[in-house]
């Protein structure tokens, strides 16, 4: 079920709003509950018969609350680091491990987004998707979200 930002059921929470740096005119909001972190973006919809919002098509990707320092953990001290400084060996651009019970992949990718910059892609292999008939959740970030965006460190406060 799709969540509405400016009406979270009881227990979800607003973390953060920001722009999605990856495409213009998109925004990212960040939810989270006692068990859930959920990334909601927002985008200018093209089609009227497509509207999750007036004006808006949405997408969102869930994880478990815990993936937020998993996350965390995974970008600075696995795939920012050379092997040489701790990091994964030398040709291992990803990560799959099971985090609170759920298979997750944080895959290092070097375009995304209208810009083409380096940044990752996150998947929930074990939640089907909310906005099409997949059955995965993924949702991609861009180094200059993490950092410049502040996602990182939205991210480290949960």
């Amino acid at each position: 079920m799709l969540l509405h930002t400016d009406n979270l059921p009881a227990g979800y929470k607003l973390i953060s709003e920001m722009n999605y740096l990856l495409f213009p005119n998109q925004k990212l909001f960040i939810i989270s509950s006692v068990q859930e972190l959920i990334f909601i973006k927002k985008k200018p919809s093209p089609y009227k018969h497509k509207e999750n919002e007036p004006g808006l098509r949405i997408y969102q990707t869930e994880f478990p609350r815990a993936a937020a320092a998993w996350i965390v953990d995974t970008i600075e001290n696995r795939l920012w680091r050379s092997a040489a400084e701790g990091g994964e060996p030398s040709g291992k651009n990803s990560v799959r491990e099971q985090v609170a019970g759920e298979t997750l992949t944080l895959r290092r990718v070097m375009a995304v987004g209208n810009d083409r910059d380096k940044g990752f892609i996150l998947m929930n292999s074990s939640r089907p998707s909310v906005s099409f008939d997949e059955d995965y959740q993924d949702i991609q970030f861009s180094d200059r979200l993490l950092t410049e965006g502040g996602l990182l460190n939205v991210l480290r406060k949960l």
